[in-house]
């Protein structure tokens, strides 16, 4: 939960960008415009990493009561998880990386450009990845019956085939599957990020009532 707190604090801070279909110099003036606000907002973005993690850790251990096919399915939310949040931290970096030095970037905008294209395509490489990670969610719940309930499983199978759709940005810089474009951004990332909010909010509440039941005297 505070993972996805995190990401959309740091968005706001890095603020709005130039669109996909822009130019190199118009980049690389954006870069050194909001130098200050890119590094705040990547630093924020950073540290997204560790809490996700702990989110995938904490289904794993989950599915280690479960049977054979939980845990399969626990293990491949896992390592899809790590790649996707890999993806992202190069993402991530490409962006600091363009905002460390912006008069290199000034003096060579193909540089720029070059730069924003991976940071943007590094998370339509990640598409499968991400959904993946929320497909082996899906089956917990659903399946096997672990760790949430059935309509969050369902939900988890939405978000997977949405987040799908990323995969467009691979394919083309203007229009709706755009890297900055209703399907390929603003959806997918809709979708996944309210899925785990309140995936995480599920292991909380599941958290908290077993300490309170730990806690209750024996009758």
């Amino acid at each position: 939960m505070i993972a996805i707190v995190l990401f959309a604090a740091g968005s706001l801070i890095i603020g709005e960008r130039p669109g996909f279909d822009a130019g190199g110099a118009e980049v690389a003036e954006h870069l050194g415009e909001q130098r200050t606000r890119i590094q705040v907002g990547s630093a924020v973005l950073a540290a997204v990493g560790p809490l996700f993690v702990w989110f995938l850790a904490t289904v794993t251990s989950l599915t280690r009561s479960e049977g054979p096919a939980a845990r399969r399915a626990g293990a491949v939310a896992y390592g899809c998880g790590l790649i996707f949040i890999t993806l992202f931290l190069a993402d991530v970096t490409a962006l600091a990386v363009g905002a460390l030095r912006p008069e290199n970037m000034v003096a060579a905008p193909e540089l720029a450009a070059a730069l924003r294209d991976f940071e943007f395509l590094a998370m339509g490489m990640a598409a499968f990845a991400a959904a993946g990670m929320l497909a082996a969610c899906a089956v917990l719940a659903l399946r096997d019956e672990a760790i949430w309930p059935r309509w969050l499983g369902r939900l988890a199978a939405l978000a997977a085939a949405a987040y799908l759709l990323r995969a467009g940005t691979l394919f083309t810089t203007e229009g709706p599957f755009a890297a900055d474009g209703l399907l390929g951004l603003y959806l997918p990332v809709a979708a996944f990020g309210a899925w785990v909010l309140l995936a995480g909010a599920g292991l909380a509440i599941n958290a908290r009532r077993g300490l309170t039941r730990s806690a209750s005297p024996p009758s």
